[in-house]
């Protein structure tokens, strides 16, 4: 069996890829799906800075996939994968982006690189989110849990990040996820300002489609004050 690890650039998966080299794992690839201008830039810099220390320390690199949701959204309008919120009513669009951008991607990553035989796709879930655990739609894929295996909590993982002599990353999702804070994700415009001028850009063109139709408008950036939800993504693909 072939084992991979999935790379999210958050606390526990970093965790994860830390563990797998300190403790010598048998891992025969980590993979990560960049999302480019979707991707929150600090996730993109950790990646960047993370790939540096584990080629320096390990000589050990990091597959890339890159799918670019915001750019398919601009050409697209009429195709919006994010759940976001409407402008008036209390509706949340159907949310794809997990699967679509990042499930689907990687499996079909790992069918083409390891054409026969099963995969093990380590995921970085702790104990503590044990209830986002979810076996694999895809029939030679079977989901592997360490750190729920090893009661590994979500602090914990900071720990053992800390002690490597690495920074801790903060959170990885999108920065127009719907389920950030609206104190998150201003946090994120203050420090890449360019980020509100693309929220302006892609709304606007969303919102004109959408009103073509006859549907009403979504917000693409939370002004809502609404607490951050932290374990939002089910697949266990996000936020990790």
């Amino acid at each position: 069996m072939a084992t991979v690890i999935s790379y999210g650039g958050g606390i526990q998966s970093t965790a994860l890829v830390v563990l797998a080299m300190c403790e010598r794992w048998p891992v025969d690839e980590i993979v990560h799906v960049d999302l480019v201008d979707a991707e929150s830039p600090a996730t993109r810099e950790y990646v960047a800075r993370f790939r540096e220390w584990l080629r320096r320390e390990y000589g050990r690199d990091i597959t890339v996939i890159e799918r670019n949701m915001y750019r398919d959204m601009l050409d697209n309008p009429a195709f919006t994968p994010v759940p976001w919120r409407g402008r008036r009513e209390r509706f949340m669009l159907r949310r794809q982006c997990t699967r679509q951008y990042k499930v689907v991607p990687l499996t079909r990553y790992l069918y083409d690189r390891y054409s026969a035989g099963r995969i093990g796709l380590m995921l970085g879930i702790s104990v503590d989110e044990y209830h986002r655990m979810r076996d694999s739609s895809a029939a030679r894929i079977e989901h592997v849990y360490p750190l729920v295996d090893r009661r590994l909590t979500r602090w914990q993982c900071r720990d053992i990040i800390e002690r490597a002599g690495l920074v801790v990353p903060s959170k990885s999702s999108c920065w127009f996820c719907p389920y950030r804070s609206s104190a998150s994700q201003w946090a994120l415009v203050q420090r890449y300002p360019d980020l509100a001028g693309m929220a302006r850009v892609l709304e606007d063109r969303i919102n004109a489609e959408r009103r073509g139709r006859g549907k009403d408008e979504i917000v693409v950036l939370r002004t809502d004050g609404v607490e951050e939800q932290g374990d939002f993504c089910e697949a266990g693909f996000c936020d990790v």
